[in-house]
């Protein structure tokens, strides 16, 4: 029974399974780049060149989640095994394509969200983690760009052949 429902829901399962690690991996890379550069140049969060420092934030771990998405996505989600130049090109063209539309979405949640919340006097509170505007942004966002993820690489990227 088990098998039949893991078998049913495979391609979901493995989506999600490897969207928590390319999760990891992003915002790993983009809580290093933010909390690093904010510290190494003495800003906090409030400061006017937090913005700059979160931008760069955002773009790395962009980067380095999108290569780790490609070749997960590829391999073990939609279990794709086209070889061929040009249709490994255009899989990496639309990929890419479809994650810099997501990245606009990224960009607006990232560095919009916190703004806005501070603007509106919003105070950080502690429940395990302490939700700072960044750690709010970075979960909203997570969940918007997963979702449109999917739907992106499952009927552009990875489409199945007729």
């Amino acid at each position: 029974m088990m098998k039949k429902l893991f078998e049913k829901y495979r391609e979901l399962i493995m989506y999600i399974i490897f969207g928590v690690v390319t999760t990891v991996v992003s915002y790993g890379v983009r809580f290093a780049v933010l909390y690093g550069g904010g510290a190494m140049f003495s800003l906090s969060d409030t400061d006017a060149g937090f913005a700059a420092v979160r931008t760069v934030a955002i773009s790395l771990g962009w980067i380095a989640g999108v290569t780790v998405a490609f070749i997960t996505n590829k391999k073990w989600v939609f279990r794709n095994e086209d070889k061929d130049k040009r249709s490994l090109l255009r899989q990496i063209s639309t990929f890419c394509a479809s994650r810099l539309g997501t990245l606009g979405l990224e960009y607006l949640i990232g560095v919009g969200l916190p703004a806005l919340l501070i603007a509106c006097g919003y105070v950080p509170f502690t429940v395990i983690l302490t939700f700072t505007p960044d750690l709010i942004a970075a979960g909203v966002s997570a969940v918007v760009v997963t979702v449109a993820n999917y739907f992106l690489s499952k009927f552009i990227t990875f489409k199945k052949k007729d």
